[in-house]
């Protein structure tokens, strides 16, 4: 082992030696044409060359690395990675403490950012982010630009969009979801309100001229739901319809419209179902405060399928009765206090 190691080191001194030339003897160049001027610096590649003390490649700056063909770091504490379009046109690192990563561009497609202190980390852009001075400058914590023409886009895909498995988006905590599958389409989920602020909002019209501009029909269900107005001296009134397509109204109170008739906060925080998929068994994790709960599971068409009684901590329902298909899980008070629902795929 000995023996063999040291005909690897020598093979390699000479192959540094007939292909690559070191002009300060503590610089190593690798490949044909490579040359390193600098001290404590080495070029790996054909025809590289790294010019600063403490460089790789083709790097100008102190303590910085260039990887490749076409490429060069000019700024302190850099990496620049990939290939340029040629010596006119080279990928730049100008950036200090900053990764660049790019091929066959004399633009980054992926920049990895300083932190402002050791404790804390810096941002990442993908595409050409700079600002007015031509410096990259991602303005989030992932900036994502497209090039000119491009459509500036994020996708998500599941491993496999036919069978109804989920793509899904989590901000904030886990509660708040934004889920799309192909039997369904999107579905928001929020753990307190959905509020739109700014302009009109518009549903099916690409103009809207109100706060709410609706083309098409306004489905109300369930005699728990009505149109609730204001009026000019500050009392509420329900609309509710009568079996004769009659529009009456009555006087509710302004103050317990949030907390009345079902309409309580959705808890989704406390609730963890899971897996999903699953192959036939799921397990309800509840954090809240309540003793004993009940659980629904529905079809997405409405139908109940089975109800079942839990408690706080973990709870085991067996799903075995139940053929592959998307269904509804809802976890309610005794009160009929809804706390949470959740979409599960069931994959045998």
């Amino acid at each position: 082992m000995k023996r063999l190691f040291t005909i690897i080191i020598i093979l390699f001194v000479q192959f540094s030696l007939v292909f690559g030339q070191c002009v300060t003897c503590d610089s190593p160049a690798i490949g044909i044409g490579a040359q390193v001027i600098g001290k404590y610096s080495s070029a790996e590649g054909a025809g590289s060359v790294a010019l600063g003390s403490n460089t790789h490649t083709l790097s100008t700056a102190i303590n910085s690395i260039s990887i490749g063909t076409m490429v060069k770091t000019v700024a302190g504490l850099s990496i620049t990675m990939g290939c340029g379009e040629g010596p006119e046109n080279m990928l730049v690192n100008n950036m200090q403490k900053s990764l660049m990563v790019g091929f066959n561009s004399s633009r980054p497609t992926f920049y990895v950012g300083r932190s402002d202190t050791y404790s804390k980390t810096g941002k990442v852009a993908i595409g050409y982010v700079v600002n007015s001075n031509g410096q990259m400058d991602p303005l989030a914590k992932l900036h994502l630009r497209s090039d000119d023409g491009e459509l500036a886009a994020l996708f998500i895909e599941p491993n496999s969009w036919s069978t109804g498995e989920q793509a899904s988006i989590f901000i904030g905590n886990m509660a708040h979801k934004i889920t799309a599958d192909s039997t369904n389409g999107i579905e928001f989920n929020s753990q307190k309100n959905f509020v739109f602020t700014g302009n009109n909002t518009g549903f099916g019209v690409q103009e809207p001229k109100a706060k709410i501009h609706l083309n098409g029909d306004l489905l109300f269900e369930n005699d728990i739901n009505g149109i609730i107005m204001k009026s000019e001296d500050g009392n509420c009134w329900k609309g509710k319809i009568s079996n004769n397509g009659e529009l009456f109204f009555t006087q509710v109170d302004c103050e317990s419209l949030s907390s009345t008739e079902n309409t309580a906060e959705i808890k989704h925080s406390e609730v963890f179902i899971y897996p999903n998929p699953t192959s036939g068994n799921i397990t309800i994790e509840y954090t809240g405060n309540e003793k004993n709960l009940r659980l629904e599971i529905r079809t997405v068409s409405g139908l109940l399928v089975e109800t079942h009684k839990i408690k706080k901590g973990e709870s085991k329902i067996e799903l075995n009765t139940i053929s592959d298909q998307m269904i509804i899980v809802s976890v309610f008070t005794l009160k009929g206090e809804l706390i949470s629902t959740n979409k599960i795929l069931i994959k045998k």
